[in-house]
Protein backbone atom coordinates (compact mmCIF):
# COMPACT_ATOMS: atom_id res chain seq x y z
CA UNK A 1 0.00 0.00 0.00
CA UNK A 2 1.41 3.11 -0.90
CA UNK A 3 1.54 6.08 1.33
CA UNK A 4 -1.03 8.19 -0.47
CA UNK A 5 -3.31 5.33 -0.55
CA UNK A 6 -2.59 4.87 3.57
CA UNK A 7 -3.09 8.79 3.88
CA UNK A 8 -6.13 8.23 2.44
CA UNK A 9 -7.83 5.23 3.72
CA UNK A 10 -6.56 7.12 7.42
CA UNK A 11 -8.77 10.17 6.59
CA UNK A 12 -11.22 8.46 5.50
CA UNK A 13 -12.32 5.85 8.16
CA UNK A 14 -11.44 9.12 10.32
CA UNK A 15 -13.88 10.93 8.42
CA UNK A 16 -16.74 8.96 8.67
CA UNK A 17 -16.05 7.69 12.06
CA UNK A 18 -16.45 11.37 13.49
CA UNK A 19 -19.16 12.28 10.96
CA UNK A 20 -16.80 15.38 9.30
CA UNK A 21 -17.78 16.67 6.68
CA UNK A 22 -14.70 18.85 6.43
CA UNK A 23 -12.23 15.77 6.13
CA UNK A 24 -14.12 14.23 3.67
CA UNK A 25 -13.66 17.54 1.43
CA UNK A 26 -10.63 17.58 1.83
CA UNK A 27 -9.64 13.94 0.79
CA UNK A 28 -12.10 14.36 -2.57
CA UNK A 29 -11.42 15.52 -6.18
CA UNK A 30 -13.30 18.48 -7.78
CA UNK A 31 -15.43 16.58 -10.13
CA UNK A 32 -15.49 12.85 -8.14
CA UNK A 33 -17.93 10.99 -9.97
CA UNK A 34 -20.48 9.13 -7.77
CA UNK A 35 -21.88 5.70 -9.34
CA UNK A 36 -24.94 5.13 -7.02
CA UNK A 37 -27.09 2.46 -6.38
CA UNK A 38 -30.11 4.49 -6.50
CA UNK A 39 -29.79 6.15 -9.84
CA UNK A 40 -28.44 5.10 -13.40
CA UNK A 41 -26.69 8.40 -14.19
CA UNK A 42 -23.38 9.43 -12.34
CA UNK A 43 -22.36 12.54 -10.81
CA UNK A 44 -19.71 14.42 -10.75
CA UNK A 45 -20.81 17.48 -8.26
CA UNK A 46 -18.29 17.40 -5.15
CA UNK A 47 -20.91 18.78 -2.78
CA UNK A 48 -23.71 17.14 -3.54
CA UNK A 49 -21.64 13.68 -3.29
CA UNK A 50 -20.71 15.26 -0.08
CA UNK A 51 -24.33 15.62 0.97
CA UNK A 52 -25.08 11.90 -0.29
CA UNK A 53 -21.85 10.84 1.97
CA UNK A 54 -23.05 12.72 5.22
CA UNK A 55 -26.57 11.18 4.78
CA UNK A 56 -25.69 7.34 3.97
CA UNK A 57 -23.16 7.20 6.99
CA UNK A 58 -25.58 9.35 9.45
CA UNK A 59 -28.84 7.27 7.59
CA UNK A 60 -27.40 3.58 8.30
CA UNK A 61 -27.72 2.28 11.71
CA UNK A 62 -24.58 0.69 12.73
CA UNK A 63 -22.91 1.27 9.99
CA UNK A 64 -19.15 -0.34 10.03
CA UNK A 65 -16.67 -1.27 7.75
CA UNK A 66 -15.84 -4.74 7.93
CA UNK A 67 -13.23 -5.12 5.31
CA UNK A 68 -11.23 -3.43 2.66
CA UNK A 69 -9.29 -4.32 -0.20
CA UNK A 70 -6.16 -2.08 -2.06
CA UNK A 71 -4.77 -3.02 -5.64
CA UNK A 72 -2.79 0.48 -6.73
CA UNK A 73 -4.84 3.40 -6.50
CA UNK A 74 -8.31 1.01 -6.32
CA UNK A 75 -9.56 0.12 -2.91
CA UNK A 76 -12.68 -1.74 -2.14
CA UNK A 77 -14.22 -0.55 1.70
CA UNK A 78 -17.35 -3.68 2.48
CA UNK A 79 -19.48 -2.24 5.16
CA UNK A 80 -22.76 -3.18 7.02
CA UNK A 81 -25.52 -1.98 8.70
CA UNK A 82 -29.49 -2.21 8.75
CA UNK A 83 -31.83 0.30 7.49
CA UNK A 84 -35.43 0.43 9.25
CA UNK A 85 -34.10 -3.11 10.73
CA UNK A 86 -33.63 -4.62 7.77
CA UNK A 87 -30.18 -5.85 7.28
CA UNK A 88 -27.42 -4.29 4.52
CA UNK A 89 -24.27 -5.51 2.94
CA UNK A 90 -22.41 -3.00 0.54
CA UNK A 91 -19.25 -2.25 -0.56
CA UNK A 92 -17.76 1.24 -1.69
CA UNK A 93 -15.47 0.58 -4.90
CA UNK A 94 -12.64 3.66 -4.61
CA UNK A 95 -10.37 5.56 -7.17
CA UNK A 96 -8.14 8.03 -6.38
CA UNK A 97 -5.73 9.93 -8.52
CA UNK A 98 -2.08 10.67 -8.65
CA UNK A 99 -2.71 13.01 -5.84
CA UNK A 100 -3.87 10.41 -3.95
CA UNK A 101 -7.97 12.02 -3.44
CA UNK A 102 -10.79 9.89 -4.16
CA UNK A 103 -12.12 10.86 -7.89
CA UNK A 104 -14.28 8.10 -8.42
CA UNK A 105 -16.90 5.95 -6.17
CA UNK A 106 -19.17 3.02 -7.22
CA UNK A 107 -21.28 1.82 -4.26
CA UNK A 108 -23.20 -1.20 -4.53
CA UNK A 109 -25.61 -2.39 -1.84
CA UNK A 110 -27.89 -5.87 -1.11
CA UNK A 111 -29.97 -7.30 -0.45
CA UNK A 112 -32.91 -5.72 -2.33
CA UNK A 113 -35.69 -5.09 0.10
CA UNK A 114 -32.87 -3.11 2.16
CA UNK A 115 -31.71 -1.50 -1.13
CA UNK A 116 -35.57 0.01 -1.70
CA UNK A 117 -35.80 0.99 1.73
CA UNK A 118 -32.00 2.66 1.10
CA UNK A 119 -33.18 4.15 -1.76
CA UNK A 120 -36.33 5.15 -0.87
CA UNK A 121 -34.66 7.44 2.10
CA UNK A 122 -31.92 8.65 0.09
CA UNK A 123 -34.31 9.80 -2.21
CA UNK A 124 -35.63 12.28 -0.35
CA UNK A 125 -32.22 13.39 1.39
CA UNK A 126 -31.16 14.19 -2.40
CA UNK A 127 -34.00 16.17 -2.80
CA UNK A 128 -32.91 17.95 0.30
CA UNK A 129 -30.07 19.10 -1.62
CA UNK A 130 -29.17 22.76 -2.22
CA UNK A 131 -26.37 23.70 -4.15
CA UNK A 132 -26.05 27.70 -3.56
CA UNK A 133 -25.51 26.63 0.24
CA UNK A 134 -23.24 23.18 -0.40
CA UNK A 135 -20.97 25.69 -2.48
CA UNK A 136 -20.80 28.90 -0.34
Amino acid sequence: MTPQVKHFLDEWHGAVEDRDRNRLEAIIAEGCELHSPVVWKPSADKYYLLHILMGVITMIDGFQYRDQWVKDNEIILEFTGTVDGKGLSAIDRITLNDEGKMCRIEVMIRPLNTLIEFATRMREHALRYAPEAANG
